[in-house]
């Protein structure tokens, strides 16, 4: 019989997303899978947390349990950051957690992420098991650009900003991701996603063939 969790403390809650053996459906699927339901704000602080310190709080468990773990985190039905829709817990605090995300792809995903590409017809051999939820990221992600509603500026700019410092890092893997985002906000916010890539292709002519090809292909909001 499952279990619904509701005084999780953080050190709980990590387990709880990633200490699970990886299956296909994964562990969440389970109908009788336990369940943690925690007040938006105490999510939103304990993913900032996860975000900031995700090296080390994530060592001990395989790329690919922190793969499926992540996923679940920021997509699926019942994903735990939809708390960031919520307007009950205070702005600020929704900006610092959008905000730490860079450190999750600073300081987990560049060394943990092969150089392969993702969005290929086909896995490219040797892809690391961390590379996929990289790349869906801001795909996945319980966020889209809102630019009519002023009250979620801050939320959206918050996220471009994010995309445009990962798409400066020594990563195949991020500097695909953030394409991959900016292709798709390209929709609400096309001028602003534009330039961000055209700054980057210029200040990186030697990109490497099929990045080039990708990030055109962003520009454009060619992206799936």
């Amino acid at each position: 019989m499952s279990k619904v969790f509701t005084g999780l403390s953080f050190d709980a809650w990590v387990r709880h997303l990633f200490d699970h053996p990886v299956t296909e459906p994964a562990w969440h699927w389970d109908e009788d899978a336990d369940s943690a339901e925690l007040p938006p704000q105490l999510v939103v602080a304990y993913a900032t947390e996860l975000f900031q310190h995700a090296g080390n709080l994530l060592a001990s468990y395989t790329d690919a349990q922190a793969n499926q773990g992540l996923w679940f985190l920021i997509s699926e039905g019942n994903s735990p950051l939809y708390a960031l829709n919520d307007a009950s817990v205070p702005l600020e605090q929704r900006v610092n957690c959008i905000r730490s995300i860079t450190t999750l792809f600073e300081q987990y995903f560049v060394p943990r992420c092969t150089q392969h590409l993702s969005h290929l017809n086909e896995t490219e051999p040797g892809t690391g098991a961390l590379n996929m939820v990289c790349y869906m990221w801001w795909d996945i992600f319980p966020l889209c650009g809102q630019p009519e509603d002023a009250a979620r500026r801050e939320i959206d700019e918050a996220c471009l900003s994010v995309m445009k410092t990962t798409l400066q890092l020594p990563s195949l893997a991020c500097q695909e991701s953030a394409l991959h985002g900016l292709g798709h906000w390209g929709l609400h916010y096309q001028e602003h996603c534009q330039s961000i890539i055209s700054a980057f292709t210029q200040r990186h002519q030697d990109l490497c063939p099929r990045l080039a090809k990708y990030a055109a292909l962003a520009k454009d909001r060619h992206v799936l």
